[in-house]
């Protein structure tokens, strides 16, 4: 494993590093192998739930934002409250229990063979950290799947796989590892009560699976019609620790505001395209020597992609917004 900094973080804390595993061909290409027999089972018998989007075919992260927004301003006309808490959980691959795997896989009627596979593929990993110019003495893996591996998403859904069904007032949306339970209700104690007790059943299910919850990087908001104005509601807890209440959040690359105004979401695109157009300023002002062609080209393949992602989520912004982006 190599560590590599994260950005803006402190290079004297061993946490700042993120662990790169990496896996030779022939391990890539047997993971290939797998991954199309895990699928094919898991497609032909629908094994994972609806609510679960990563990783699917036909289920992209665009149609999962698309999703949440129409959850989440489905009643604003009657003056609901949309009550939401988007979990991080910790090192989700990493501590995945390989027997409690290899039960629920057996328990969904997987092949004997595929699961025999799995196990001697999973079972018996060793490991060796390189920082700089050390190198530290090879050790065994007792939990996890790999990071990166091709079979390791589909692998944690099926582990998460039986997750508590949601009651009337609670409605859940998963990608992967990102799980955001949401809530509806006029009353904000009801609705942080609805919030509460899925998470207590949810607390439970995480302590049998021995997951853990980044509940200091967890966040809450409450989501109502803008200019609407109600007390603020008592907060949520998980494990003993409450979840802060935020007026933005960040869900697989799209900033969630509040009121759904999206101007935060819009200067933080604004942000980042107007970063990258600066880098590529040289190849794209009116004196280079770069074709229009070209220059297009590059327009398509680099700076489009930044302002129209997940635009099916966020496709009722004010038209001013529009023309924000228009302009740059």
């Amino acid at each position: 494993m190599i560590s590599i900094l994260k950005p803006g973080k402190d290079p004297a804390l061993p946490s700042s590093y993120r662990p790169i595993t990496l896996l030779d061909t022939i391990g890539k290409l047997f993971e290939k192998i797998i991954l199309t027999r895990i699928l094919h089972v898991v497609n032909v018998r629908g094994l994972l739930r609806n609510e679960q989007f990563g990783f699917r075919p036909r289920h992209s992260t665009s149609l999962q934002l698309a999703r949440l927004v129409e959850i989440i301003t489905r009643n604003f006309g009657e003056k609901m409250l949309k009550g939401a808490v988007f979990l991080d959980v910790a090192k989700a691959f990493d501590t995945v229990w390989i027997d409690g795997l290899l039960y629920k896989l057996t328990l969904l009627n997987f092949s004997s063979y595929l699961v025999h596979t799995i196990s001697s593929y999973l079972r018996g990993r060793t490991f060796e950290a390189s920082f700089k110019t050390a190198t530290s003495s090879r050790r065994g893996m007792w939990a996890g799947v790999a990071q990166g591996a091709l079979t390791s998403s589909v692998l944690f859904s099926l582990y998460v796989n039986d997750m508590a069904t949601p009651s009337h007032h609670v409605e859940l949306v998963i990608y992967t590892d990102d799980t955001t339970v949401i809530a509806t209700s006029r009353n904000p104690t009801l609705l942080v009560s609805y919030l509460q007790s899925y998470l207590n059943y949810l607390q439970r299910l995480l302590s049998e699976c021995r997951i853990a919850i980044n509940v200091s990087k967890s966040t809450a908001i409450i989501f109502a019609r803008a200019g609407w104005r109600f007390i603020q509601a008592r907060p949520v807890t998980l494990l003993g620790e409450s979840i802060k209440y935020f007026d933005t959040t960040r869900y697989l690359g799209v900033t969630l505001d509040k009121g759904f105004t999206w101007s935060p979401h819009i200067d933080q695109v604004r942000k980042k395209t107007a970063q990258r157009m600066g880098v590529l300023g040289p190849l794209l002002n009116r004196k280079s020597d770069l074709s229009i062609r070209n220059g297009v080209l590059l327009y398509k393949q680099l700076i489009r992609p930044m302002m129209d992602y997940a635009f099916p989520a966020w496709r009722s912004v004010d038209r001013s917004h529009i023309r924000r982006l228009q302009v740059l």
